[in-house]
Formats: structure tokens, C-alpha cells, sequence
């Protein structure tokens, strides 16, 4: 099954730890991911940037992390934000759909359709 990334969102970075974070992730704007193996390693590799970004600015709120299913499976969001003063400040939003099919132009369809034929 493939996935697509419909939907990227990023918030104004407050600090350098953010604007790394945010560089990095725009990136994966708009972009056809192939099977759910490509997805797991995805969702890794952000997990992986997050906690490197974390490490290199430890004086920093630590940023969190999260991968879940949302509108009952259909649609997984890939989160970022940082707990500041008890609510979450989000950084960027990933929402990435199950890809239901693929339409490709083909013309011997087309004349199928011209000679009568079905298609």
C-alpha cells in the first residue's frame, strides 16, 4: 500500500532548535511514499532528527514526538511540539493518507473506446 504526505504544517520557529527542526521536515512536502516499510523507516528517521536536535540543545525544552493514527485509521499524523507552561506548542504537522489508487493515462483504452470496444 502507498502513502502520501497531503498535508505538512510548520509553525513560526521561537528559537534555532525549532528552525532546524522545521528546515529538515519541509522537505518532505507533497511527496509519494511506496509501502508501510518506506513509512516505518520515516517515522524513524523524524524521531531520529528530533532527538539529535534535542542533544545538541540540551539547555532547551525538550521537543516531543509523535506518530499516531487519526479519522480512524486512514490518516497517520506525524507531530512535534514542545510543553511550555502545561499546553503544547506545536512545531510542525504531518499528515500523510493511504493512497486509495492510481489512475494512468493509457491509449489503447482510448481506442478500445473508439472502436466500441469495452474497456
Amino acid at each position: 500500500m502507498m502513502f502520501f504526505v497531503y498535508h505538512l504544517q510548520t509553525y513560526a520557529p521561537k528559537n534555532r532548535a525549532w528552525k532546524k527542526v522545521i528546515d529538515y521536515i519541509e522537505k518532505y512536502k507533497d511527496i509519494l511514499i511506496k509501502d508501510e516499510l518506506s513509512l516505518d523507516a520515516l517515522k524513524h528517521e523524524l524521531c531520529d532528527v528530533v532527538n539529535r536536535i534535542n542533544t545538541d540543545h540540551p539547555k532547551l525544552k525538550r521537543i516531543q514526538y509523535s506518530a499516531r493514527p487519526i479519522d480512524s485509521g486512514r490518516t497517520i499524523r506525524i507531530e512535534a511540539y514542545v510543553v511550555s507552561g502545561g499546553l503544547p506548542d506545536t512545531i510542525f504537522i504531518i499528515d500523510i493518507c493511504k493512497v486509495r489508487s492510481v489512475y494512468q493515462f493509457s491509449e489503447k483504452a482510448n481506442m478500445l473506446e473508439q472502436e466500441g470496444g469495452e474497456v
